[in-house]
């Protein structure tokens, strides 16, 4: 069975198996040195799923990875490190926190950038040629796994495209250099120093698992290709011809009268599409783009999205048996960006709409609570039973046996004082409820978040 894991770590403790790259060499300090500053770590907060059905979403912490690519403070990550996200903020690696906002993500690619605003240039990667990898060839990753931190880790390629069927694109480069949750979004750096992919996925049978040695990354070249598309507005739009393809096989070759299995075979055409007007159609199998063999499906589509729209595409391939030899003129892929900032608009929708579940469950203080947690005679409030471990009350540093004693100043009596206060103050586009929790170290204020800051 197939289990793909995204990086971008929620706050929890996940179990691991260990695995072994290559280690650490002379000059990989020098890359890191020279790359490290312009990597970050991103820390959000998303939309969780609700505790139970009808209950509202959670607001649930994520760590993961980044980087800056241009000085001015666009920063590279992955499309799902930022999908519903309610607030994203971005930690260098001088320690400095600022907030970020979502400027555009991919429709068909795991790729988003994020902005920030500072008053000073900062420090950018270059793009690599993700073509010029060869397996064996010596790579860093860079990120924050497990939300720990910037951490570096060495590895060697272990494969190039790979098709994990997220999208028609795909071509991942597999490494066996460490990667964890978390760290989504951060470069894969060759041994100059340039980014030449995107930690992106990691395989592991196991669903909650860690890094075996088998992890993914978009290979730069098509990761900065898209992001020409993303960030200029008046960029011409990616190739598209209106044909949905599939890998040929060595049946399927037997099956068309084909001698080896080489190419793509079309599934469906698009009956708008340029495509159709050129008279292609379903079982037409095809092998070359403007002379050049494609390997598989992938490579096809990718060679198409990168043509000029407009463009003339002289086809090769195999009709029947017989050769085919076809041209279709080149249109712009339609619809191939959402909206700006829609998937956050979304998130934050959820949150607006219903308060809050904090992910703690409240008990009044029984005579055997007060035996259990040691708490004092005379102490009054509701008491916390469980904290789920990836809510933002267990982000806090809530934990079962605290007392909730006051909320926005108004002491405390029973649970339903507190999911009262709550209510209330969603219900006033409160963005932060004040609560003061007696712990067994001692009293202090926490602020639980209530809507996004956004609203």
């Amino acid at each position: 069975m197939r289990i793909l894991s995204v990086l971008a770590f929620v706050a929890v403790a996940l179990p691991g198996v260990p695995a072994f790259a290559r280690v650490l060499e002379i000059g990989d300090a020098a890359i890191m040195q020279q790359a490290g500053p312009a990597v970050v770590n991103i820390a959000e907060w998303k939309a969780g799923a609700p505790a139970k059905p009808g209950q509202p979403p959670r607001r649930v912490k994520v760590y993961a990875s980044g980087f800056i690519i241009d000085p001015s403070g666009l920063i590279v990550t992955n499309k799902h490190v930022v999908d519903g996200a309610l607030e994203i903020h971005v930690i260098f690696s001088n320690g400095d926190r600022v907030p970020a906002r979502l400027v555009v993500a991919a429709a068909m690619l795991d790729l988003a950038v994020v902005k920030v605003d500072v008053d000073h240039p900062l420090p950018a990667l270059k793009w690599g040629d993700s073509d010029k990898l060869q397996v064996g060839d010596p790579v860093l990753t860079i990120g924050d796994p497990l939300g720990l931190g910037t951490s570096v880790s060495a590895g060697i390629v272990s494969a190039l495209n790979r098709n994990l069927h997220d999208g028609p694109f795909d071509s991942y480069i597999q490494t066996d250099a460490a990667i964890n949750y978390g760290n989504s979004g951060g470069p894969l750096l060759d041994s100059n120093g340039d980014v030449v992919g995107i930690d992106t996925a990691l395989y592991n049978p196991e669903a909650t698992g860690g890094f075996i040695g088998i992890g993914f990354a978009i290979p730069s070249n098509l990761a900065s290709f898209a992001e020409q598309f993303l960030l200029n507005p008046n960029h011409p739009k990616p190739g598209w011809i209106g044909v949905t393809l599939q890998d040929m096989t060595d049946r399927l070759a037997d099956a068309m009268g084909m001698q080896r299995a080489s190419g793509a075979i079309v599934s469906v055409v698009d009956p708008s599409g340029p495509a159709r007007q050129a008279g292609l159609r379903p079982a037409d199998v095809l092998e070359t783009v403007d002379g050049v063999q494609q390997g598989d499906s992938r490579a096809f589509m990718r060679a198409i999205v990168r043509l000029p729209v407009g463009a003339p595409a002289h086809l090769t391939g195999w009709r029947n048996g017989k050769e085919l030899d076809v041209t279709v003129s080149v249109a712009a892929w339609p619809n191939y960006m959402p909206a700006e900032g829609v998937m956050r608009a979304q998130a934050a929708q959820m949150m607006i709409e219903k308060a809050p579940d904090p992910g703690i469950k409240l008990a009044p203080i029984t005579q055997q609570a007060r035996k259990q947690y040691k708490l004092d005679p005379q102490l009054s409030g509701a008491l916390v039973s469980a904290v789920e471990a990836d809510c933002e009350a267990h982000d806090l540093g809530i934990v079962p046996g605290d007392v909730i004693t006051n909320v926005q100043g108004q002491p405390i009596a029973t649970p339903d004082d507190v999911r009262h206060a709550i209510e209330t103050a969603h219900g006033e586009r409160r963005h932060y409820l004040a609560m003061l929790v007696q712990s067994k170290t001692g009293t202090r204020w926490v602020s639980l978040s209530i809507t996004s800051a956004d609203s």
